[in-house]
């Protein structure tokens, strides 16, 4: 992240609506299906040389649905994400494990509390850097001696965060979701060199989004604001969303696809254009590319990052149901 309010620590994405654990530990067990799966991909800076790279996965799931009362379920969840940064590949590696709690708040919306717990390591490598020893004059001598005494180094930490998740559905038949979540709240030290000064600071998130049913097309709009420190991204945008085929009437059998088009603003950053395809409601694919706008576009030439995702949404059983006097099911 670039600019004055550009500088926070933690991973972050331009799909931030497809990594759902990354963004909120009460998303755990919020999917559409029996289960979920989710791997995000971004690659940014290769225009200044080593690029920066993030890569996250993410799997949760629905428990005890409808056995502990109308509108209660626990979910379940757990997430990785690796992000390196440069020729050094100076970056955290963690894995957590989330689980939630949800209750009706009302006749139709209903309120989600999560809890995230994780262990995670920091860590650099110093042995591909080039140093100013290893000039001989005419240009850059690899074989010349660093005449630095920096090991490697790594440290490792315990994580915690928590979130609230709340949606609904208005009588008009629109939809909205929301929530907020705090993570690293127990400010882990990091330090590469025994530093007790060097902590993970708490970084705050809002995010939300609407479902509004158009004639032909559903707009979704979306946001997603986060402070860590000094440091604060704000991301605004929206997808128009249309679906391709038709589902049943009759039965729970819905297996139409659809296609989304749209873009993010990350203020003060990138402008994001954003698609996605999902296909029978089960795998949903989309790619981005932060456009860069902030100070640096001069030599970036407005290149940023590439950002991939994909999604799987799976049930357990078929669900579909068998019309009288049919000898298939629909």
């Amino acid at each position: 992240m670039v600019g004055q309010l550009m500088n926070a620590q933690d991973v972050h994405f331009g799909q931030f609506h497809n990594a759902p654990l990354v963004i909120n530990p009460a998303n755990a067990g919020d999917g559409d299906g029996d289960q979920r799966a989710a791997m995000i991909h971004r690659e940014q800076w290769r225009s200044l040389g080593a690029p920066f790279r993030t890569d996250a996965f993410s799997y949760d799931l629905p428990l005890l649905t409808g056995r502990l009362g109308k509108g209660r379920h626990l979910g379940a969840g757990m997430n990785l994400f690796s992000d390196r940064a440069g020729a050094a590949r100076f970056g955290d590696t963690q894995a957590n494990l989330s689980v939630s709690y949800a209750m009706r708040s009302g006749e139709a919306s209903s309120l989600a509390f999560g809890i995230q717990g994780g262990y995670g390591q920091r860590s650099a490598s110093f042995d591909g850097l080039r140093w100013d020893s290893q000039y001989n004059g005419a240009g850059y001598d690899p074989d010349l001696p660093t005449n630095e005494a920096v090991p490697n180094a790594s440290s490792r930490f315990v994580d915690f965060g928590a979130g609230v998740l709340s949606k609904g559905e208005l009588k008009s038949g629109m939809r909205w979701k929301g929530g907020v979540s705090t993570f690293h709240l127990n400010e882990p030290t990091v330090s590469l060199f025994s530093s007790a000064e060097d902590r993970l600071l708490r970084r705050y998130v809002a995010h939300g989004e609407l479902w509004i049913e158009g004639k032909r097309w559903v707009w979704l709009p979306k946001f997603f604001v986060a402070r860590q420190g000094a440091s604060q991204e704000i991301n605004l945008g929206g997808l128009l969303h249309r679906r391709v085929g038709v589902d049943s009437r009759y039965t729970n059998d819905k297996n139409s696809s659809a296609f989304y088009l749209g873009a993010f603003y990350r203020i003060g950053d990138a402008i994001i254009p954003t698609i996605q395809f999902e296909w029978q409601r089960k795998l949903v694919g989309a790619i981005s590319y932060d456009v860069n706008i902030s100070r640096l576009r001069a030599q970036t030439m407005y290149r940023g990052g590439l950002e991939v995702s994909l999604q799987w949404i799976g049930v357990f059983r078929d669900k579909r149901v068998r019309l009288p006097g049919s000898s298939r099911t629909n």
